[in-house]
């Protein structure tokens, strides 16, 4: 119910929209007959927004509907950004295996049917140690982003693990490398493991995905 009530308000139009520091970390909302579901996404084009693959999948790794998807830009409980329906999504081609989805390819990058105003945060490489932060909305927190700062990453075969522990809701959030202008998404936040975090680092496939939904 939580989340389709967001998703109505945030496309309606008596909700305010403003754009801000961070406005392109946003909630990626599922509201379906029978589920509901809250991830992060991180607006990465204008109409591009990347997020983990298990957000947008069931556990069998089926596609959830897509015409239930909404990211909605800069939620802070009372206004946004801007919010867009998801047009389509496209996974990690190894994403899915036989159990549903991967950590170590967790990846989808969701294409809006909307342009959204918003300066995309671009993406990026960095050293496995960091510093990183960590951004995200959380169950408990569902409002506004919280964000970790100066966590360390160490490699675990493809993908990384962070110092700062997360929170169900962040999965999809990004993780940030760099301040001011030279902030980049250079990884995305994908499962919790004892008290630290496990990534993705953003790959070819990403900037490809990208580059086509362009």
């Amino acid at each position: 119910m939580i989340a389709r009530v967001l998703l109505l308000l945030a496309l309606s139009f008596g909700l305010t929209s403003r754009v801000g520091a961070d406005e392109a970390i946003g909630r990626v909302n599922i509201a379906g007959y029978n589920s509901r579901g809250m991830c992060t996404g991180t607006l990465v084009g204008p109409r591009a927004v990347l997020t983990a693959a298990h957000c947008v999948v069931d556990e069998a790794g089926a596609m959830r509907r897509v015409a239930d998807m909404v990211f909605v830009a800069g939620w802070d409980g009372s206004g946004h950004a801007g919010a867009s329906r998801v047009a389509s999504v496209d996974l990690h081609p190894a994403a899915i295996g036989e159990n549903g989805a991967r950590v170590t390819h967790d990846l989808a990058l969701l294409r809006l049917k909307e342009a959204l105003d918003i300066p995309p945060l671009a993406l990026g490489t960095a050293p496995v140690q960091g510093p990183f932060t960590l951004a995200g909305y959380t169950a408990r927190v569902p409002h506004r982003v919280t964000r970790d700062a100066g966590c360390a990453g160490a490699p675990r075969g493809p993908v990384w693990r962070i110092s700062c522990a997360i929170e169900y809701g962040q999965s999809g959030g990004p993780v940030l490398y760099g301040d001011g202008a030279a902030r980049r998404v250079v990884a995305v936040l994908s499962a919790r493991d004892a008290g630290a975090a496990i990534a993705v680092p953003v790959d070819g496939w990403v900037r490809r995905a990208l580059a086509r939904a362009r």
